[in-house]
């Protein structure tokens, strides 16, 4: 059958034979006008010879087919797959949805497969032939034709398929058409191209395509629903459990679209487009639940998992902060303070928090700055409370040779410790330095949070809270209280502090008290950078905080912005500390799909999701900037917004950056991200939650 032309595309269809063919005439085009089949290209009827054989197999596809080339008049064999992806190139437009070519495909494969089960004629003298290379048939030009990537694509991945209706292997047929909905025009007996082009662009996979135009079919050798994943398990919370699995051992062919844990009893369920743990909410505490997870792909739904072991769901106690003054260094490599001797890279350390100096040895997590320094190459830091050498999130991304500081909240081990892990290429090493600001207990004895929507306190440059830079050494106090909407019974702070248009390379400090020469710093950065790190940080009795530059000479200028305040008593809400979590990596659509664009806001869902329950207001975390195509900043907050007035993180082009932050929800228990930067940019963004507050929302 030719389509010598590709214009117009509306006169091409596939034709069925019809010699010695009875049975299966119910396949056969009801009319073919004279137009459409030119008489020399119909091969003449031939008297059955009984040496020639066809092939036999309705599973396996033949090897070899037997081409009637008519500009020689003789035959041809040619490799199978070879010969149906030069057809594919001249019946199929290469431009169309990938999945209407390869519902083509399988047409095409399958229409010349059963014609090698059912020779068309010749003999052992002049050759046996399948098939024809002209419009009576399908159109094998190779000489012609040449092959797309989409059109191998197409047939390498249906090869195993083919299709059995009402028992038999049937031979398949197509036509143009003209353009309409999917199978407006469907008969049972041919694929219709236009309107199959309509099926793939409304999403549907090729396989689906079929159906829809052979039904009723089975399609042999075709994807099947996912197979059961393992290895499920789940933690109990305060009315929800987090469940979390492996995936199953086979997606059944498809890509798997979704997973679906259930709860039992009562069949509460959560569901995820990719990853590996979900959070079940609306469990009855004090009652144990087992639950079982199953994976979909768009054939369907495959058999469930074997349950987990029961858990049993249970109030979480919140914990109260308790702001220290000053911070105290618990662990530097470089002097044996917590742990002797430099990390090795991939092998994860713990050091011991909770009982040391006034930490209360029931803490169940803490604030604080970490800092990697020495380091023999670039790579990142996970700090969390289990030693973990290949940890799924990330504390801290640095460059080679750069001193980085990153402000962290974080849950402690039962045990009262922290792990480290330095993730890098085997052999490296580094130092690293923890200072901790403040601590939580499971109780009532320390204050409460209250999340605020970020407002700026600080900008030297503008003489917003002090006019003129920093010089280095010279300590300067700035007022919080009644600004922001923090009150004047604060306590301590949290926010973000950045340093810009320094002259000279160095190190910041910010806490309650005015120092020359603290013992801890806040930040590092070399000259010129524009670098952001989040705190947690007590104030002074009087509602203020101290900063000062430390270099040997220079300024610097300074920006603080306020995210929330913590006050004694129990008017604010409590924090839960959880492992660190996952929660958004554009890279891979976990919380959104696609990079961020320039100076457009994108939210995304916190609660609900990792055991974080519907009722928090606020969560800790790190955010980490990577594959941006320009140097700027990010802002996250509770709002969309186009133009923020603060920032969480600063960064120059290449450069992998994290930093934490303790920020509010939004109404919906959202975040909202934009990527500050000229139009066009764009860059994929990676959150994970260390843990979040219970209480009263924003302030």
């Amino acid at each position: 059958m030719d389509r010598h032309s590709r214009v117009p595309f509306g006169a091409r269809f596939c034709r069925l034979a019809t010699a010695g063919l009875l049975a299966v005439a119910l396949w056969l085009p009801t009319a073919v006008s004279p137009a459409d089949v030119l008489a020399a290209d119909v091969p003449a009827a031939v008297p059955a010879a009984a040496t020639c054989t066809g092939w036999t197999d309705t599973v396996v596809p033949p090897s070899t087919i037997r081409v009637l080339r008519h500009a020689t008049n003789a035959v041809q064999t040619v490799d199978f797959k070879t010969y149906v992806k030069v057809v594919m190139a001249a019946e199929w437009p290469q431009s169309w949805p990938i999945e209407s070519l390869r519902a083509g495909a399988v047409t095409i494969k399958q229409y010349a497969w059963y014609y090698a089960m059912h020779y068309r004629g010749g003999t052992v003298a002049a050759g046996c032939y399948d098939v024809s290379d002209s419009n009576a048939d399908q159109v094998y030009s190779p000489e012609t034709r040449a092959l797309a990537a989409v059109d191998v694509q197409a047939v390498e991945s249906t090869w195993t398929e083919s299709i059995i209706k009402n028992g038999s292997f049937i031979v398949t047929g197509y036509r143009s058409g003209n353009d309409g909905p999917c199978g407006a025009d469907k008969d049972g007996a041919h694929l219709w191209q236009h309107t199959a082009r309509t099926c793939a662009s409304d999403g549907m996979p090729g396989e689906t395509i079929l159906h829809v135009y052979f039904d009723p079919m089975v399609l042999q050798g075709g994807p099947t629903a996912p197979g059961q994943p393992t290895g499920v398990s789940a933690v109990g919370f305060d009315q929800s459990a987090q469940v979390s699995w492996l995936a199953p051992a086979s997606t059944g062919g498809p890509v798997i679209k979704s997973y679906t844990a259930t709860s039992a009893p009562d069949g509460k369920t959560c569901s995820t487009t990719g990853a590996l743990t979900c959070a079940i909410a609306g469990l009855t505490n004090n009652t144990a639940y087992t639950f079982t997870v199953t994976a979909t792909n768009w054939v369907g739904t495959g058999l469930p998992s074997d349950p987990s072991s029961p858990v049993t769901p249970a109030v979480v106690p919140g914990a109260t902060y308790h702001p220290m003054t000053p911070p105290v260094r618990l662990l530097d490599t470089r002097v044996a303070n917590g742990l002797s001797g430099r990390f090795s890279a991939n092998t994860p350390r713990t050091f011991t928090i909770a009982g040391l100096g006034v930490i209360d040895a029931h803490a169940t997590a803490v604030t604080g700055n970490l800092t990697v320094t020495g380091d023999s190459h670039s790579g990142a830091i996970y700090l969390g409370p289990d030693a973990a050498a290949k940890p799924s999130t990330s504390t801290l991304n640095f460059a080679w040779g750069e001193v980085t500081a990153n402000g962290v909240t974080v849950a402690l081990s039962p045990t009262g410790t922290l792990s480290a892990t330095y993730m890098a290429a085997s052999g490296n090493t580094t130092h690293m330095v923890f200072d901790v600001t403040g601590f939580f207990t499971p109780d009532t004895s320390g204050a409460t949070y209250h999340p605020l929507t970020p407002a700026r306190l600080l900008d030297t440059r503008i003489g917003n809270g002090l006019s003129g830079k920093f010089s280095a050494n010279s300590p300067r106090s700035f007022a919080v209280w009644l600004r922001g909407h923090v009150p004047d019974t604060a306590t301590a702070v949290t926010g973000n502090v950045t340093v810009t248009g320094s002259n000279h390379s160095g190190a910041l400090y910010l806490g309650p008290t005015q120092i020359v020469k603290p013992s801890t710093s806040t930040i590092n950065f070399k000259k010129g950078q524009n670098l952001a790190n989040n705190v947690t940080v007590a104030l002074s009795s009087t509602g203020k905080l101290s900063a000062t530059f430390l270099a040997t000479y220079g300024t610097t200028d300074l920006v603080f912005d306020v995210t929330g305040y913590y006050t004694a008593g129990l008017s604010g809400s409590k924090y839960v500390p959880v492992t660190p979590a996952r929660l958004l990596d554009t890279r891979v659509a976990n919380g959104l799909t696609g990079k961020l664009a320039a100076n457009a806001p994108r939210p995304f869902t916190i609660t609900g999701r990792q055991c974080i329950p519907p009722d928090a207001v606020a969560v800790s975390a790190n955010v980490t900037v990577v594959n941006e195509t320009s140097g700027s900043a990010i802002f996250v907050g509770p709002d969309r917004i186009v133009k923020p007035p603060t920032s969480t993180l600063n960064f120059v082009k290449g450069n992998i950056k994290a930093n934490g932050l303790t920020v509010a929800l939004g109404p919906s228990g959202s975040l909202s991200a934009t990527y500050l930067s000229a139009s066009g940019n764009t860059t994929d963004l990676v959150l994970d939650v260390t843990g979040y507050f219970e209480g009263p929302g924003l302030g």
